[in-house]
């Protein structure tokens, strides 16, 4: 075991049973990514609200399990993706005990507990713990722009609240911090921090985060890509891709299926229709979060509606796509890459 919650004996199937491989300091048990093995397509959930404004447990729910259903290897709550901002902190509880009751132990569940305030993540990752989840995921305090100092003793704040595996989050494109490859290297070094979700555009950059930490760190990113395959199929390291939702459906974990068991040709026709609908979906002078049509939320949850499934809507000040031009455009999209439609 890892030293954590009951969460580990719940989750056999996503989190290795081990003996304890590391010596135990002031902060608790130390992991790295030998303690766990989590790999693959993990999905960060959005988080369906109606069109009032209030928050639809029960589709969020129904999310959960097609996502599951559809091969997701584990699922993030409340990241980027999931309108984080525009919730209460009650409410960001609620939505980290529905996805750990929906996901039943299938897959990982890890809760962003993003936040300016320290004591609010901290509040935010005990609940996680309490409520079961497999993981948090802990990004820059947002808004802040922390020095390098201020920046360590958060996350050290927040890592060290919980005895969860901690994920970084490198993601400026929303928080206007980026964590350097450096940084990266020292926080890692924290007792329970074991992986880092690098969402940072530029692949050389991800490459350079495996490389200097991939030994003992999860690293997820761009790997759903030609240049993610690449890396697979020579050894180069890279463990996964937490990707916005699953737009692809059960093609974006069926990717990494073939690419561990060495179908490159099958596996690299998947990162090319990938590419080529997420590139439909963003145009080419997207900022990494508002895209062609709207706002990365309110276009996945425009690709979800148009197939039939529990997308909702976005929480103002993000508003839905509702230009008909836009969603006939997302929908030719959806048509093209062989997926369904409904009225």
């Amino acid at each position: 075991m890892i030293g954590r919650s009951t969460a580990s004996s719940r989750h056999r199937r996503s989190i290795s049973v081990k003996p304890p491989l590391h010596t135990v300091s002031a902060g608790g048990l130390l992991m790295n990514r030998h303690d766990i093995d989590w790999r693959g397509y993990f999905a960060a959930l959005p988080t369906p609200f109606t069109a009032q404004g209030d928050l639809d447990l029960d589709a969020f729910s129904a999310t959960v399990r097609l996502f599951v259903t559809q091969g997701a290897h584990g699922l993030l709550v409340n990241g980027s993706t999931g309108e984080w901002a525009a919730q209460s902190t009650e409410e960001r509880k609620r939505l980290a005990e529905t996805a750990v009751s929906a996901a039943a132990g299938q897959v990982p569940v890890i809760i962003a507990v993003t936040h300016a305030q320290p004591a609010d993540a901290v509040e935010l990752a005990r609940h996680a713990e309490a409520s079961g989840a497999d993981a948090i995921m802990v990004p820059p305090p947002p808004a802040v722009r922390p020095t390098p100092t201020e920046l360590h003793a958060y996350i050290t704040e927040v890592a060290a609240s919980t005895g969860l595996p901690c994920w970084l989050y490198n993601f400026p494109q929303e928080n206007g911090t980026r964590l350097t490859v450096a940084q990266i290297s020292e926080l890692v070094q924290l007792p329970n921090v074991v992986a880092i979700k690098q969402s940072v555009a530029d692949d050389s950059e991800l490459q350079a985060t495996i490389e200097a930490v991939g030994d003992t760190t999860l690293v997820f990113g761009n790997m759903l890509s030609r240049h993610g395959l690449a890396a697979i199929a020579g050894g180069h390291g890279g463990d996964g891709h937490f990707g916005s939702g699953m737009p692809l459906g059960s093609r974006m974990p069926r990717f990494f299926d073939l690419a561990w068991k060495g179908d490159l040709e099958e596996a690299g026709r998947i990162a090319d229709d990938f590419a080529a609908f997420m590139d439909r979906l963003k145009g080419q002078d997207h900022d990494g979060y508002n895209w062609r049509y709207g706002g990365m939320q309110a276009s996945l949850k425009a690709v979800m509606n148009l197939q039939g499934q529990p997308g909702g809507y976005p929480r103002r000040p993000k508003l839905p796509i509702s230009d008909p031009d836009a969603l006939q455009e997302i929908a030719r999209a959806l048509t093209q890459f062989g997926l369904p439609v409904v009225d």
